[in-house]
């Protein structure tokens, strides 16, 4: 956690991962982030399991917000929503074709009376033939070829096991908005930020789509040899040979003293043509000896070498315990739970705020933007606004 964004309004009208995980980012970074939800709250508190109104899904890009629940359905509510969109430095939606048009807080509905305005729309497909269409990380990772670029070992395509391209999408969103605040700062003015998720999975594949494009009409080779994830007798390594000096490395840690006499695998393209024995001998080999022998055979002979964790053992390992990279969350259901940190804030010992309940805030939030007490309970008596204490009485 930091102050670098310490003073930014930000409204937070998104739902799901991407959206919500932009706004993470900046409360995170130490902006005053107000997260809007509708009655039903953020879908993404229903998505996996739920824990005290929450999931993973929607914990993790909501730490650090305050929470207000409003009835956009409503006149009065659309109202409330357009005030504390007009007070805001950035507004962050990720609505569908139309919404934030009739909610009245859409980028031409606000910026004539706020030009420094940072306005971030997270889209799906983006403008064109599919704008309407509903898009989610694995629709994306389908439709962009990420899913075929991980297919197993028979071909069949494979979703990356996260929300690789929402998460993609708010750290891409969040980089946008820090250059929209530098050309705010030097006097353009603000700016509206489009970002779609089909370019967000574009961008984050840059790498494998030139290299697809490079070898379409034959397979890709292996970056090196040997490489990849090989099982040991108690788990599985991972190693890589980027170097002649590297490979002589290898041959020592396995015994295999006479591959590096061997004119055959004296040259990487060598190494490449003969890949098939070289890596069958390696497999057969990595299986003798556990997973630490061979991890301390390979860094003695400064080979590129690693664990396959979980993340349990990823956390407990000393040197993630030594840099600090996750808190500790505190408060109710949440406390202990650990919470990786933002790279370049790592703190031993951090600790960070539970997730907000749906309504939090409500009331906090409308008296700091000019609302009396009795204003707010009008608006909280008539529905248009929803309360936490309020909400667990209704259920």
């Amino acid at each position: 956690m930091t102050d670098d964004y310490a003073g930014l309004r930000v409204l937070d009208v998104s739902q799901g991962f991407a959206g919500p995980y932009c706004g993470a980012i900046l409360a995170r970074s130490g902006a005053s982030v107000v997260k809007v939800e509708p009655p039903s709250g953020d879908w993404a508190r229903t998505i996996g399991g739920s824990v005290d109104g929450h999931t993973a899904f929607s914990l993790v890009p909501n730490i650090g917000k305050r929470a207000i629940c409003i009835d956009g359905t409503r006149p009065d509510g659309r109202k409330v929503l357009a005030g504390l969109a007009a007070s805001a430095d950035i507004v962050i939606q990720n609505f569908r074709p139309g919404v934030v048009e009739r909610l009245q807080i859409a980028d031409a509905q606000l910026r004539p009376a706020n030009p420094d305005l940072i306005y971030v729309s997270i889209l799906g497909f983006g403008p064109g033939p599919y704008e309407n269409r509903p898009a989610t990380d694995t629709i994306i990772q389908g439709f962009t070829g990420m899913m075929v670029m991980n297919r197993d070992s028979a071909g069949t395509p494979r979703r990356i096991g996260m929300l690789a391209v929402d998460t993609a999408a708010g750290i891409y969103a969040a980089q946008q908005v820090g250059a929209a605040l530098y050309r705010r700062l030097s006097g353009r003015g603000g700016r509206h930020i489009r970002i779609s998720l089909v370019e967000v999975a574009a961008a984050f594949q840059a790498m494998p789509i030139i290299d697809d494009a490079m070898h379409r009409d034959r397979p890709s080779p292996p970056l090196s040899v040997p490489i990849g994830t090989f099982a040991t007798s108690d788990g599985h390594i991972n190693l890589s040979c980027v170097s002649n000096a590297m490979f002589r490395g290898i041959c020592h840690a396995l015994g295999k003293s006479d591959w590096i006499e061997d004119l055959r695998f004296a040259t990487e393209a060598g190494r490449l043509a003969h890949a098939g024995e070289i890596t069958g001998e390696v497999v057969d080999i990595l299986r003798t000896r556990p997973s630490a022998h061979w991890i301390r055979a390979f860094e003695e002979q400064d080979v590129l070498c690693g664990p396959v964790q979980d993340y349990r053992a990823f956390l407990a390992d000393p040197h993630v315990q030594g840099l600090g990279l996750a808190a500790t969350l505190q408060g109710g259901a949440f406390e202990g739970l650990p919470l990786t940190l933002l790279p370049g804030t790592a703190a031993p010992n951090a600790h960070a705020p539970a997730p907000p309940r749906l309504g939090e805030h409500t009331r906090e939030i409308l008296i700091e933007h000019g609302y009396s007490q009795t204003a707010v309970d009008r608006l909280v008596e008539d529905g248009t606004v929803i309360e936490a204490d309020q909400r667990e009485v209704r259920k």
